[in-house]
């Protein structure tokens, strides 16, 4: 049968009151030696005694023994722990004891890191600033402290821990150490910047979106009102020797048709390009014919008098390169030459054949860039100053650099203003 400790301890003070009780009554009648009543208080009172010693002393054994046993049950539960990575370190801060989590995350074992320092979790960086130590320092002054950061594994690798340090003390408040616990957040971190770069984006396509119904009401309403003009005027030359009128607003339409067929291509590429739906499909391709396909498609939009003269040097070949990416990216610069160039001039497309690279080179007339504009001429809806009254989104060389940039390209810039511009673009083959 188990008695509650308030069971015995009321028992325990019974028997003791009772023993008292004895010796009182033997003492208080001065007629008498010591009695029978005095000696069984006496031995009441040494039966209390011995029994609250035994008591007190099986109790302790017992709490220790249970205590012991709660460590053990600790100690291996922390052990065994393999997704956080569990141990003490001294107030110095190096390492004492390492379970399998600490193993399994940081990459070093127990014999490996027993007596080391903290620091080498701990980026260069972090070192540099102190980290380590003033970790510590944050965790004795608030009880515990919690960290996020960059931590690094034995192979030198880095990752995104989440880190609790506690300090431990002893029963006479005597600093032992710290408990360090941490976890590894890198796919957690990894998730929350993929919703955030989601949220970005979603934010940049409406936006995008925005601009673009702001552009098309600007920049389609011109092209528009041109070919409407143009074809009221042709009505009203019906006479056979009026034909040099009609061709003349007929090139204009021309003209309009064609710009506002690359303001649509220009967008619906963007939003291709956001929407991650472009990818770099090279195949074997001939340059000369594939170049002078494109100057042909574009005869229709050429200003009056406008010429495009071919030219090739070196040893001619065939290179692996996505067509339809190099098509939207010659016709972009071919459009744009034709239309920042005046009436009667001359663009030249140069193709050179090096070992490794081929270059094309588009050379026009027009009316070049300002030096200080040219570092954001690749940039989202920039425009030059000079382009005023112009028509044109501000796209299509961003595009052109997107594309050139899938299929491992590059392209340079060279300009004055008014004495045109010439852009290099460089395909590996």
């Amino acid at each position: 049968m188990i008695f509650s400790r308030r069971t015995l301890v009321i028992s325990f003070g019974i028997l003791a009151a009772a023993g008292l009780l004895l010796i009182l009554t033997a003492l208080l009648n001065p007629r008498q030696t010591i009695t029978l009543p005095f000696g069984l208080g006496i031995l009441l009172l040494l039966f209390t005694l011995f029994f609250l010693l035994f008591f007190n002393f099986t109790g302790r054994k017992a709490a220790e023994r249970e205590r012991n046993e709660l460590e053990q049950r600790f100690s291996f539960l922390v052990q065994h722990i393999k997704d956080y990575a569990i141990f003490f370190i001294d107030p110095e801060g190096l390492v004492v004891s390492w379970n399998k989590g600490a193993q399994q995350i940081k990459g070093y074992t127990e014999a490996e890191i027993i007596g080391k320092p903290i620091s080498l979790f701990y980026t260069e960086e972090d070192n540099r600033l102190g980290e380590p130590s003033q970790n510590l320092k944050k965790a004795l002054e608030d009880g515990s402290y919690e960290s996020i950061g960059l931590r690094k594994r034995k192979d030198g690798s880095v990752f995104y821990a989440d880190v609790v340090f506690t300090p431990i003390y002893d029963e006479d408040n005597i600093l032992k150490g710290f408990a360090k616990i941490t976890r590894d957040i890198t796919h957690q971190k990894k998730a929350q910047e993929d919703i955030q770069a989601t949220l970005r984006r979603e934010k940049e396509l409406n936006e995008l979106k925005s601009r673009f119904v702001t552009l098309a009401s600007h920049e389609f309403k011109t092209p528009l009102s041109v070919i409407l003009s143009s074809v009221s005027l042709i009505e009203k030359y019906p006479e056979t020797d009026m034909q040099d009128k009609r061709l003349k607003h007929i090139h204009r339409i021309k003209s309009n048709v064609n710009n506002l067929k690359q303001i649509l291509n220009d967008f619906l590429s963007l939003e291709k390009l956001e929407g991650g739906m472009v990818s770099n499909s090279p195949v074997e391709a001939d340059l000369i014919p594939f170049t002078r396909e494109v100057i042909q498609d574009m005869e229709g939009s050429f200003k009056e008098g406008q010429q495009i003269h071919l030219h090739t040097k070196g040893t001619p070949r065939t290179i692996l390169v996505d067509t339809h990416l190099l098509h939207n990216v010659f016709n972009n610069l071919l459009s744009n030459a034709v239309k920042y160039s005046p009436n009667g001039s001359s663009i030249d497309c140069s193709l050179i054949y090096h070992p490794t690279t081929v270059d094309i080179i588009f050379k026009d007339e027009g009316i070049g860039i300002p030096t200080e504009e040219q570092e954001k001429l690749f940039e989202r809806f920039f425009r030059a100053t000079n382009t005023t009254g112009i028509s044109g989104t501000g796209l299509g060389l961003s595009i052109v650099k997107r594309y050139l940039d899938l299929m491992g390209s590059k392209i340079r810039l060279t300009s004055l203003p008014g004495q045109g511009c010439t852009f290099t673009v460089s395909l590996p083959g």
